[in-house]
């Protein structure tokens, strides 16, 4: 399971018209470019960290990459507050450190909350959404954080004579990308997640032979199957790219087909099974058969080792298109992460 945590930082890589000299914070144009520094160099750093997360590794699996970037966050905050005010101004390098504690703030505690939450989140769909809503309300305070510091980056600009040549930034688009990747990953898994939760449910009542929980079960899973396919209607492609929904789709189609066709075999033997029992216990009780009872009990084995067979085909043509489309599913997921997302 992918569940990339997503962030998007002001990458501050502005341009200046005025000439800059490292260090001279005397010029605000060098002032100005040393915090854009600070936050372009963690922007490349986090950028880097998201993207192991993003190309099949757990949250818990990069938590060493998210400790050297909290230990990062630290020095540019460092880095920022240990500068001068700026003619005795200190309004853009306060709101620059500010940013940094925020951000260090987020990864330290939310994300943290978030890497708790992985393990319980794949046990529900409840958690699940859970998990994902807390991602994308922290992606929400990071948009905010970043649209005031932006803002006071304009405000110094403007109060120093400083000209802000609107450019494209690429590292900017990049994080934008990210959070666009995720959000639509997110959608289509939330599609899939409900319906595989129900599928591991009915593989347990298959397992223990539980007629009743089997019907349950299929008819949950038809129901869920259905509702995920409507859902995928409403998701456009990403950027053209339909794989993603399409084997989601697939699976979909394979879950339908499982509890309307695939289980039928199934739930005959075990109610054969259950009806051979019977007969053979009250078999087994008498010593001496005429031949009316030798009849109806060659005719219930013969009649379980018919079922028997189309039971363990059933089984194996399960097992088979299922393994078959689930892979199909994670080559999906793999494909769909390695073409979208930045490295």
């Amino acid at each position: 399971m992918r569940n990339a945590f997503t962030l998007l930082l002001f990458a501050g890589a502005a341009f200046f018209a005025a000439e800059t000299k490292a260090q001279n914070f005397e010029d605000p144009g060098a002032y100005m470019q040393h915090i854009s520094t600070q936050h372009s160099n963690i922007s490349k750093r986090f950028l880097s960290y998201n993207s192991a997360a993003s190309h099949g590794k757990r949250a818990k699996k990069v938590e060493k990459l998210r400790e050297q970037l909290l230990d990062e966050v630290q020095e540019a905050r460092m880095n920022i507050s240990g500068m001068p005010k700026f003619k005795g101004d200190a309004a853009y390098r306060d709101s620059s450190v500010s940013f940094m504690k925020f951000y260090y703030n987020i990864l330290n505690d939310d994300y943290s909350k978030i890497v708790n939450m992985e393990e319980i989140a794949e046990q529900s769909y409840d958690e699940m959404e859970a998990y994902l809503m807390l991602q994308e309300q922290v992606d929400k305070k990071m948009e905010e954080a970043n649209e005031r510091m932006h803002m006071a980056q304009k405000l110094f600009a403007s109060q120093n004579n400083i000209n802000l040549v609107t450019s494209k930034d690429e590292m900017s688009d990049k994080m934008k990308t990210v959070g666009d990747v995720n959000a639509h990953y997110h959608q289509v898994y939330l599609a899939f997640f409900k319906p595989y939760l129900q599928s591991q449910t009915l593989a347990k009542s298959i397992q223990k032979g539980n007629v009743s929980g089997i019907e349950q079960d299929k008819n949950a899973l038809q129901k869920y199957a259905q509702e995920a396919l409507a859902k995928l209607e409403t998701i456009k492609p990403y950027e053209g790219d339909a794989a993603l929904k399409g084997a989601c789709k697939q699976l979909m189609q394979f879950y339908i087909k499982q509890s309307t066709d695939y289980l039928k075999p199934v739930t005959d033997f075990l109610l054969v099974q259950e009806r051979f029992e019977t007969i053979k216990k009250d078999f087994e009780k008498k010593s001496d058969h005429d031949q009316k009872e030798v009849d109806a009990y060659n005719k219930a084995v013969n009649d379980i080792n018919a079922s028997s067979g189309k039971y363990n085909q059933a089984n194996k043509d399960m097992f088979e298109k299922g393994k078959e489309n689930i892979d199909n599913w994670n080559k999906a997921v793999a494909g769909f992460f390695d073409e979208h997302m930045p490295r």
